[in-house]
């Protein structure tokens, strides 16, 4: 081991000599020919000076020319940054570190100078996954590295940084990069709470107004008018169980499909002055919507469900309505509404739509969404709609 770090030291101290003399620099291939070294080792060292900060390299058409580089020494650059730094040698020993490094652990540099990590109590760096990067680093396994840290009491974040490094004498050691996210974190998790806030006080105002449409309408007598009260309830709910499960989902921003669409078909049935406890709701949507695609896709699901329920099914005794959403392509949707029912009547002209509910459909799908609706006719229902992940 000892005699291949004297010769990688002595391969090194060649190259820098010779680039020394080229100051607009040397291809791998000149500098192969020059020192008479095989072209694989020429780029093994030269990828140790480029690590170190002895060398840079720019190209120049289809070549790459390495030449010495005249950056100033990471020494010299340590303290002048916000994040803390510690650098180890092979044997995981602190050979450098800057003044926030030090004020970070409690200890005098002193102290820290030559102290093996694994060995100490330091805060973050002796955490196990951080412990295992530098080994695999050390051991040429691994690669630059980011490792989120937070304490136990929730109350410290950081983020931890570890780069491959290669010493002068081209020895290898690791430097460690903590950078203090604490403010951006709490700041994230105040945002999170608000966004949580927003959609239980969206989703109980809608509830409230549901409250009263359904107050106002114990004093009609009018049918229709107490039919259409009541399908303005169940839109109102649509919206306010998607907030509901915004609000119980881990990041507030999306939304399980699947378990919206049962969620919703539950509330339906059940809102419908009709036993239809024989109509099974078959669901096929294994994802998550976000906010953006969520309301309208729960309000187009809600006019279609709605529908089946009240007019497919005309004895309610049994009946199959299936609800199908998948990718058709990276950014476009599709989603599949069929049932067993009665189906659309003869007469019915797609081009032509009266009905409230399937034209609010299809004006989300076409207007909002920027898709596309297609019926198709015949025994039972079957609506095929295309819509894009992003839309404006």
């Amino acid at each position: 081991m000892s005699r291949q770090i004297e010769e990688s030291k002595r391969e090194l101290s060649r190259v820098m000599e010779l680039l020394k003399d080229e100051p607009r620099g040397l291809s791998i291939t000149d500098i192969s020919r020059l020192l008479n070294m095989n072209r694989n080792s020429v780029s093994k060292y030269l990828n140790m000076l480029l690590i170190s900060g002895k060398v840079d390299m720019r190209s120049i058409g289809v070549a790459k020319v390495y030449f010495l580089s005249h950056r100033v020494p990471i020494s010299a650059m340590l303290d002048y940054s916000s994040d803390a730094i510690v650098v180890l040698d092979e044997k995981q020993k602190v050979v450098q570190a800057n003044d926030n490094f030090i004020s970070f652990t409690g200890y005098n540099r002193n102290e820290l100078i030559g102290l093996r990590i694994p060995d100490s109590s330091l805060p973050v760096v002796t955490n196990p996954t951080v412990l295992k990067t530098i080994n695999d680093l050390l051991r040429g396994e691994g690669e630059a590295k980011e490792i989120e840290w937070e304490d136990e009491s929730g109350d410290f974040f950081y983020l931890v940084k570890l780069i491959p490094t290669v010493f002068d004498e081209g020895n290898p050691g690791v430097t460690i990069i903590l950078e203090d996210v604490t403010e951006i974190r709490k700041a994230l998790r105040e945002k999170e709470l608000l966004i949580d806030e927003i959609h239980l006080r969206v989703r109980n105002n809608l509830q409230v107004i549901s409250s009263l449409l359904n107050m106002q309408s114990q004093g009609i007598e009018d049918e229709q008018s107490k039919e259409a009260l009541s399908e303005a309830q169940m839109r109102l709910s649509a919206l306010a169980l998607v907030h509901e499960n915004l609000h119980y989902s881990s990041d507030q921003q999306h939304i399980n499909v699947a378990e919206y669409v049962k969620s919703l078909a539950e509330d339906i049935s059940s809102g419908i002055n009709t036993d239809c406890s024989g109509i099974d709701v078959e669901i096929s949507a294994d994802m998550d919507l976000g906010i953006d695609l969520s309301i309208p896709f729960g309000m187009m699901v809600n006019e279609l469900l709605t529908n089946s329920f009240r007019h497919a099914f005309p004895d309610k005794k049994s009946g199959r309505i299936t609800v199908t959403l998948k990718k058709a392509a990276p950014s476009v949707y599709t989603l599949t509404f069929e049932d067993n029912g009665t189906g659309f009547p003869e007469d019915f002209d797609r081009k032509n739509i009266t009905s409230l509910g399937l034209s609010l459909v299809k004006n989300i799908a076409e207007r909002q969404l920027s898709g596309s609706m297609d019926i198709i006719t015949g025994k039972g229902t079957r609506i095929i709609i295309n819509f894009a992940e992003e839309n404006n």
